[in-house]
């Protein structure tokens, strides 16, 4: 994975549902489901944006600026979490 700017593999099915989304990799034959939260860091997951900037795109969206909250270290870990499970462009 490019820690600089993650891009999502493109050859994922994505399926709404609900407050959820569901991400099926045919060649793994895995499904994936991402909450709200994992939904907005995946979108920003196009190869055009930092962990740094999906951070600041995520408190803004939110209004998150002033909450008590580790979101850059959030955003970090499920960028992991992707890498991890293979579901990021290496």
């Amino acid at each position: 994975m490019s820690s600089e700017k993650p891009r999502r593999r493109s050859d994922l099915l994505e399926k709404p549902l609900g407050d959820e989304t569901l991400l099926y990799d045919a060649d793994g034959g895995m499904i994936h489901v991402l909450n709200a939260t994992a939904q907005a860091i995946w979108s920003l997951c196009d190869g055009e944006h930092t962990p740094a900037e999906i951070t600041q795109v995520l408190a803004s969206r939110f209004d998150l600026n002033d909450q008590p909250i580790d979101l850059a270290g959030d955003v970090q870990e499920t960028l992991t979490i992707f890498s991890r499970k293979g579901l990021l462009d290496p």
